[in-house]
């Protein structure tokens, strides 16, 4: 989810898990190592789109990243506040622990099983960019002044706070539609349950006024514990009914299938940007080369969706390409689920994720209908891609498209 989310998500552990012990700095080191697997976004800047594209969401938000790296960032964060323990001793400790972990990065994302191109660099960029956490973090304690005696966890505390806000973060990202690696680099499989967009306010809001007015009570203070454990409760009360609504939305979608008499190969449901009422559904033909997208309202008089836009694959064009790298990681990414249109110079195609649906049902065959989209170039091989759209086009009327959004939220 976004980075606001699982910065509320990842202090609220850490609240729960050191609060009482260490303060606000529970907070504070759960809120960061709750954002420590987004650093992956690095990649964009380091690597080519495509090797972005696989890495977002692969080791670092995997179970064994959180496992290998929690022990580590929790001996940093002991010994950052004067702690003695662990197996390193001595001024050795912090080029050891980076180090290490820069190797645990480099070795876990050279295992994956899809082909990620300048690896050293990204890990770098990750590592380098953890480090000045605590450098800035140093730096302010440095000029406020160190007090003369400062309340510290032990290494296995600092762990399982760690432990908690990295794992919470990719476990929760397995609920949106674009999912995430979990068990990489032992599996490249895709997990994503799609019972919640990647940003929504009914989720973030509550819990993060919660968290805030958590933070103005006395550390330890009775209050202070149960307004956290409030927001991580609420949290996922609604989580579990985001799940709940998947699920009836889910066999709506069949439903309407079968009235219809599509017969569809696969099919995916997933809730519209920031709610979880406006769903959007889209099926593959079965023997056809065919797509059929629709969406549905929890508000709608019917339990149905329509109408449905076809919407023609196009594999045909992408064919000779298949099993080129940059498209290799496209048809993974997209899980099959891809329309191809040409591109916008001579020579390319435009390849459409279409999970996310259209931004205008009645213009399948216009490039800016699509919110996912690539750029292939065909004249060179292997081909090239790039990143074309990763959300609404410059041309596309913004006021409008949130109207019809709401309009459309409120049922037919």
């Amino acid at each position: 989810m976004d980075s606001l989310t699982q910065i509320v998500l990842g202090a609220a552990v850490g609240e729960a898990v050191l609060g009482r012990k260490v303060g606000n700095r529970a907070m504070l080191w759960g809120g960061i190592c709750g954002t420590l697997p987004d650093l992956d976004v690095l990649s964009n800047a380091v690597s080519d789109p495509m090797s972005a594209l696989a890495y977002h969401r692969a080791f670092t938000h995997s179970l064994p990243f959180a496992l290998l790296a929690a022990p580590l960032v929790g001996l940093a964060l002991h010994r950052f506040y004067g702690g003695r323990e662990g197996p390193v001793k001595g001024k050795m400790v912090w080029p050891a622990l980076l180090v290490v972990f820069y190797l645990l990065l480099t070795g876990g994302s050279y295992l994956m099983p899809i082909e990620v191109y300048k690896i050293p660099k990204i890990t770098l960029a990750i590592t380098v960019a953890f480090a000045c956490f605590f450098l800035v973090i140093g730096g302010l304690r440095w000029l406020r002044g160190f007090p003369s005696k400062i309340e510290n966890a032990g290494w296995r505390g600092w762990s399982l706070l760690a432990f908690g806000a990295i794992v919470t973060h990719p476990l929760l990202d397995c609920f949106t539609a674009y999912g995430t690696q979990l068990l990489q680099p032992l599996a490249k499989t895709r997990v994503a349950w799609n019972t919640i967009s990647v940003a929504d306010p009914i989720y973030t809001i509550p819990f993060l006024v919660l968290l805030v007015w958590a933070r103005t009570r006395v550390q330890g203070s009775v209050w202070r514990a149960r307004l956290n454990k409030a927001g991580l409760i609420l949290s996922s009360v609604y989580l579990a009914l985001t799940v709940a609504n998947y699920f009836n939305v889910e066999s709506v979608m069949k439903s309407t299938l079968a009235q219809d008499e599509i017969v569809a190969e696969k099919l995916v449901v997933a809730p519209s940007i920031l709610n979880n009422i406006l769903w959007s559904g889209t099926a593959k033909a079965a023997n056809k080369d065919l797509y059929y997208f629709s969406q549905y309202s929890l508000f709608d008089e019917e339990r149905r969706f329509e109408p449905f836009t076809e919407i023609p694959g196009n594999h045909h064009l992408l064919a000779p390409y298949a099993e080129d790298r940059d498209v290799r990681i496209i048809r993974w990414f997209t899980k099959e689920y891809y329309g191809v249109l040409p591109g916008r110079k001579e020579g390319g195609l435009q390849v459409n994720d279409l999970r996310y649906g259209l931004l205008d049902t009645e213009k399948p065959e216009a490039r800016s209908s699509y919110i996912f989209s690539w750029e292939v170039d065909t004249t060179v091989r292997p081909v090239r891609v790039r990143q074309e759209n990763a959300g609404p086009s410059e041309d596309v009327d913004m006021g409008g498209l949130f109207a019809r959004l709401w309009e459309r939220i409120k049922g037919v």
